[in-house]
Parts: structure tokens; C-alpha cells; sequence
């Protein structure tokens, strides 16, 4: 029998009081009719009804009152037993089946209404899934995809639920990803599928018929089951191809901007130093001329010291606006080499092998800063001797590699969140590069940055 009540159905007394006036209204038919009628099974709507609609404990009260509100009709009737406790007996099993009864009602009740709980629950999770602009892939304890929401589905090109995750990233590797994976980098799409990676990491995509290759942000999360125990991976996985474009758009437009300051410094504010140099210097000759040495000093000291500002804003300028890199990329950090070599005095050498690196300007640009940022740290934090700034095609790959022979750096997460290290990280991110440092106490530090394949075209710079 099923006591769920239309939404609009109220009850004009509690269930309970409902419960009680039926068992009454059976004790007094019982009664009337005397014991020749068994009419004990009348008494278990009374409390079935309040077993479902006021739980377990106020169900289990009924029970007791419908087996006594029994036992006083039976008593009442006067029936002659052969036994004095036999009615007694018969009211104990009755109170036993009317308790019975209230357990099982209470129970497929609240059953019931977890189960609704729980749809309501998995119909609220789907929605959030379904419109997700992330990719959300959940993987099983068995390795199995059991959730593969719409996002991820236009992301990849078909529904995987039911595959094996190892045999999904087959074939995602197969068709779809990128070929660009350094060597020490296994592909974090494989790590995830396998429970290896727990993090953030991220891949290209080029699917069949596009020219352009998306980047995506993986996040891997452990699924916990109810004892918190692993059951599986949910992977995040975000398009961040729109993100990259913007971020590279406003690098370009920050290294328009820092070269435009660049060149305004060297050729407005060096170039006015220059002019007050030089009146400095006439300054301190006339003085001399009417033999006038102590201001003639103090006019040569002043000239040395504009001199100084000199160099100092030539050496910023050339920061901001990058030395040969019109001539190309080579050229450019020969350069580099030699301005730290003549400013700090510490060995800086650039070599180059495997072919002329061949680059679109924007790359350019973004790997002399790198090695520009990487050369900045050694000679501040790493007290070496000598740098070295290597650049070279390998396996069509181009790698640009700064290091150095110091003191090291600590490796460790905190102290890799400075700004130097993010901005070099982003920089080979937006080229759909890879960053990599090394380092040993006492034996240096080393920079590595690897570009695809796709770096490594277009025309020289």
C-alpha cells in the first residue's frame, strides 16, 4: 500500500492522533463483535499510517496501544479460555506483527526518501556537469570512465563512458594530441589515466582538420569513497587556448611598450644627459682657464657623475629594448653575453649548434627574455663563475638552455613562486613551450626551455 500524499493533501489532524482514533474505532467494532471475528489485520492501517508519515519511534508507540486497545476487547468480551494467560499470549504476538509492521513501514519510507534525496542529488550534480564549460572526466577504481560531461565530449569528439581510461588516452594520443612532449615530460593525460598524477599540468590538442592547436589545463583530484578510501580520479580539464591568446596579446603589447620606453630612454633622456655632460665638461674648462681649481673639481665631478647616469640609462634602455635581436635571435644573445660579461665581470659565453633557430619575432623575443631572466638570477643569487647560454635544434626541437656554475637554488614550491620564475614560465607557455630547472647546491643552476616542432618555423628573425 503506498501512503504518499499528493503535494496539495494536508492533514487536518496530526497522524499520529489519526493513527490512534482508528485503532480505537477497531477496538470498539472488535469488542461489539465479540471474539468469534478476528479482526486483529483492521488495526494495522493505524499503525502504518503513522509508521510512514511520522517515523519510527511514534510507530512503534502505535504498535504498543494497538495491542492493548486488542487485549482490553478481547477481555472485555468475556471468552472463556482454557488458560488464564492465553489472551495475554495472543496480545504479545499480536503487539509483535503490529511491530513488525511499524519497522518495515518506517523503513521503506526512509528508504524512499533517501532514494529521493539521492535523485534529487544526481539530477542537481548532472545539471552542474551539463553546463560546465570545463571538461570533467571520471575515471573508476577499475579504470573505467563512468562520467564524461558535454564539455568534455566537444573537447575530445565522442562520449567515452564505459572505456578504459588507458585505452581512451590511446587513442586521444592516437588522433588528437600533440606530438610535443619533451623527453623527461611522459604525457600528463597518461599519468592521470594511470592515478600517477594528482596536480595540474597541461597539454596541446590538434584535432583532425585544424590548423591550430588548442592548450588545455588538466586538474587530477582522487575520488573518495564513503570511508574516504580511493575509488578513482576525477580529471578538470580546461580549455585555456582563448586564455593563451590573451595573455599573448598583452605580452606583446607589454614588450611593444617596454621597447618603445627603451628607445625613448636611449635616444631622448641618454641623449639629453649627454648634451648636460658635455656642458659639464666646458663648465670645468673655463673654470680652469681663470684658474678657478676648486669649482673646476667640482664641475668635473659633476660631469663624471652624468657620465655614470649615462651608462646606467644606456644599460636600462638595452634591457627594455633588446641589442641585435632586429639581426636575429643569435645575434641578440652574443649581445647579452657581452654586456654581462663587460658589466659584471663574471665569464658569460652564448654558443649555438644544430642549424640557424628559425623564429617568428614574437619567440623570439619571449626566449631572449627567458634567457635574458635567467642570466638576471645567476649573476644576483647564484655568485658563479661563468654562464654559459646555449641555443640548439635537436630532433627538430629548439632548445635555449642558461647555466650556470653557482651556488644553486632552493627548488622547493614556495620558492619557485617568485615573479622571475613565474614570468619565464608563462613566456614558454605562450610559445606552447615547456620550462625546466635544475639544480644541485654548490654545482649551479640550469634553465632549459624546449619549444615544438611549430617554434621552430617561420621566417628567421
Amino acid at each position: 500500500m503506498n501512503f504518499s500524499r499528493p503535494k496539495h493533501f494536508r492533514w487536518i489532524l496530526p497522524p499520529p492522533v489519526v493513527g490512534l482514533t482508528w485503532i480505537l474505532a477497531c477496538g470498539v467494532v472488535d469488542w461489539r463483535t465479540g471474539p468469534e471475528l478476528a479482526l486483529s489485520a483492521f488495526y494495522l492501517p493505524g499503525v502504518a499510517v503513522v509508521a510512514w508519515f511520522s517515523g519510527r519511534k511514534p510507530a512503534l508507540a502505535m504498535a504498543f496501544c494497538a495491542a492493548l486497545v486488542w487485549l482490553f476487547a478481547e477481555l472485555a468480551a468475556h471468552r472463556i479460555y482454557s488458560k488464564p494467560f492465553v489472551p495475554y499470549w495472543n496480545g504479545t504476538i499480536r503487539f509483535s506483527i503490529f511491530l513488525v509492521t511499524a519497522f518495515l513501514t518506517s523503513e521503506v519510507r526512509t528508504r524512499q526518501r533517501t532514494e529521493a534525496a539521492l535523485l534529487e542529488q544526481d539530477g542537481i550534480l548532472r545539471s552542474i556537469l551539463d553546463s560546465m564549460g570545463d571538461g570533467v572526466v571520471v575515471f573508476g577504481s577499475d579504470g573505467t570512465i563512468i562520467v564524461f560531461n558535454p564539455a568534455a565530449e566537444k573537447l575530445f569528439g565522442n562520449n567515452s563512458i564505459g572505456k578504459n581510461a588507458l585505452q581512451w588516452v590511446a587513442e586521444v594520443e592516437t588522433f588528437q594530441l600533440d606530438g610535443f612532449l619533451p623527453d623527461a615530460e611522459p604525457n600528463p593525460l597518461r599519468l592521470a589515466a594511470s592515478g600517477q598524477l594528482v596536480g595540474s599540468s597541461e597539454i596541446s590538442l590538434l584535432r583532425e582538420h585544424e590548423t591550430e592547436k588548442r592548450v588545455l589545463g588538466l586538474t587530477a583530484l582522487p575520488l573518495l569513497g564513503r570511508l574516504s578510501e580511493p575509488a578513482g580520479l576525477v580529471l578538470v580539464i580546461a580549455n585555456l587556448t582563448a586564455r593563451r591568446a590573451i595573455e599573448k596579446q598583452i605580452a606583446e603589447a607589454s614588450e611593444r611598450e617596454q621597447r618603445r620606453i627603451g628607445q625613448d630612454l636611449h635616444d631622448g633622456v641618454c641623449q639629453h644627459l649627454v648634451s648636460v655632460a658635455f656642458a659639464a665638461g666646458t663648465l670645468q674648462n673655463t673654470l680652469e682657464s681663470r684658474s678657478l681649481a676648486p669649482e673646476a673639481a667640482a664641475a668635473g665631478e659633476i660631469a663624471s657623475l652624468i657620465n655614470e647616469a649615462i651608462s646606467e640609462a644606456r644599460n636600462l634602455a638595452h634591457g627594455l629594448y633588446p641589442v641585435g635581436l632586429e639581426e636575429g635571435l643569435e645575434v641578440a644573445l652574443r649581445t647579452l653575453a657581452t654586456t654581462t660579461q663587460e658589466r659584471t665581470g663574471i665569464s658569460c659565453t652564448a654558443r649555438f649548434d644544430g642549424g640557424e633557430a628559425r623564429l617568428d619575432p614574437v619567440s623570439a623575443v619571449h626566449l631572449y627574455r627567458i634567457a635574458q631572466e635567467g642570466v638576471t638570477n645567476a649573476c644576483r643569487h647564484g655568485t658563479p663563475e661563468s654562464i654559459k647560454i646555449s641555443l640548439q635544434v635537436q630532433d627538430h626541437h629548439l632548445k635555449l638552455t642558461v647555466a650556470d656554475n653557482g651556488k644553486g637554488m632552493d627548488l622547493s614550491p614556495a620558492a619557485t613562486r617568485g615573479i622571475g620564475i613565474n614570468l619565464m614560465r608563462n613566456r614558454a607557455n605562450l610559445m606552447g613551450g615547456i620550462l625546466e630547472i635544475d639544480s644541485t647546491p654548490g654545482q649551479g643552476t640550469r634553465i632549459l626551455c624546449t619549444l615544438p616542432p611549430a617554434g621552430t618555423l617561420g621566417a628567421a628573425v
